[in-house]
């Protein structure tokens, strides 16, 4: 029995394994598409910019109606009528002002529903970059892990026929357990990107992988504009931005909501109607003269005249609250700048170290490692020659996949910096 219990558990062990650890693979603009729809953060934030809208419903509210009743006990119901009616408190000039406040209060939820998406379409693309670096990174060092194991199997047949020395066979050795040790670090690092990946997805349906096997430069795909496109220039990009970003649009919402506060504040000061309506009656039983007459009676009142409390201290905090909003608008523009020039900076750096790669460094390293194998092939040169070419070619290569990576990632974030989509967009559009 135990023979076959063992196998059973291994099997439903590993089937348990295999579904929690299901893996899918997917695009970059899926990915994007997915978490947009799935994320509980950006799901908080919709629902915060709901409850938003539902705050401009509850400060444009009525007043609830109050019941009234007088019912006299005794001598005193003698010759007093009883009475049954309703009171309303109309308030004068102020539904308006709460209204106006809640509605800049919900602009503010509505934009930074509008932030939590741009940001979260950020880190799912550096995360999908990041994730691409790594993969390639692993690639590039497998391929020259084989080619150290066949330069070891060449070397040590050579040493067989005394045609290679012992100290060659010991450079090969090294060299091939550098690069399993260096495999074994990339390999590692592929599976910490992915976890990453992953956790910014954000999703418990499943574990993400990237559609692709490693970084290239298939630009539309990747959701990127070509490093070799015309670009706008940087006062069009910053002009952009000012008039685009979500955070300067909140601040300056901020300024405005102040000043609707402080509406609200002064429409205290204007008293309220309080109307009365109603029916006073008298039973037969407690009229005094055996007789009596209903009827409908009115009544208006003015109610809460500021006579004795007149909220200046809460007008001159609003006062204080609008300049701070002013204030923290310049600041919030002032940061936009900043930022937007060290964006846009990072972007174009980035852009020309990679078409400087393109253009010169890859075609010149891998004319390099070409010629290196053919001369040691040839005899014409030797081992440790041929390994410092390799290894630089090697370093020329995951020095590209970095840069790649670098211009993927800097392009995401002016993008997020913009809140922007791309960089095709028209002057007369800003």
């Amino acid at each position: 029995m135990r023979k076959f219990l063992i196998p059973l558990l291994l099997i439903l062990t590993t089937s348990c394994c295999y579904a929690i650890n299901e893996v899918e693979k997917i695009s970059l603009s899926k990915a994007v598409e997915l978490a947009l729809s799935t994320n509980p953060q950006l799901r908080m934030a919709h629902l915060t910019a709901l409850e938003g809208e539902n705050d401009i419903k509850i400060a444009n509210r009525l007043q609830n109606p109050s019941l009234h009743t007088y019912q006299n006990m005794g001598e005193a119901g003698e010759g007093n009528p009883q009475q049954i009616g309703v009171d309303y408190t109309i308030e004068l000039l102020k539904r308006g002002f709460r209204k106006k406040y809640a509605s800049s209060s919900a602009k503010q939820t509505s934009y930074s529903e509008e932030l939590a998406k741009y940001n979260l379409i950020f880190e799912v693309k550096k995360a999908y970059f990041e994730l691409l670096l790594k993969k390639s990174d692993l690639k590039i060092i497998e391929e020259q892990k084989n080619l150290s194991k066949e330069l070891l199997d060449d070397t040590i047949k050579e040493a067989e026929r005394s045609n290679l020395n012992k100290t060659d066979v010991i450079q090969a050795k090294i060299s091939y357990n550098r690069s399993i040790m260096y495999y074994n670090i990339a390999k590692s690092a592929v599976i910490s990107a992915q976890n990453h990946f992953s956790s910014v997805m954000n999703t418990k349906e499943a574990d993400f992988d990237t559609k692709e096997d490693y970084l290239s430069d298939n630009y539309e795909e990747l959701l990127t504009i070509n490093p070799k496109a015309d670009l706008l220039n940087f006062e069009e990009v910053k002009n952009y931005a000012l008039k685009n970003r979500y955070d300067l649009l909140i601040a300056q919402t901020k300024v405005e909501e102040a000043k609707n506060n402080l509406k609200v504040i002064k429409s205290r000061l204007i008293p309220d109607i309080e109307l009365t309506g109603g029916y006073a009656y008298q039973t037969k039983g407690i009229s005094d003269t055996g007789s009596f007459q209903n009827g409908a009676y009115a009544g208006l009142k003015l109610v809460n005249i500021p006579l004795i409390y007149r909220y200046q201290p809460e007008e001159d905090n609003a006062k204080l609250e609008i300049e701070k909003a002013q204030l923290k608008y310049e600041d919030t523009k002032i940061d936009i700048i900043r930022t937007i020039t060290d964006s846009w900076e990072k972007f174009i750096v980035a852009r020309d170290t990679l078409n400087f790669y393109n253009n010169e460094l890859l075609a010149d390293s891998k004319e390099l490692l070409d010629s290196s194998i053919k001369s040691l092939d040839n005899k014409e040169t030797d081992l440790t020659s041929f390994l410092v070419s390799k290894r630089l070619y090697l370093d020329v290569m995951l020095s590209y996949q970095e840069a790649l990576a670098d211009y993927y990632i800097s392009y995401a974030e002016l993008l997020k910096d913009m809140n922007a989509t791309d960089l095709n967009f028209k002057e007369e559009n800003i």
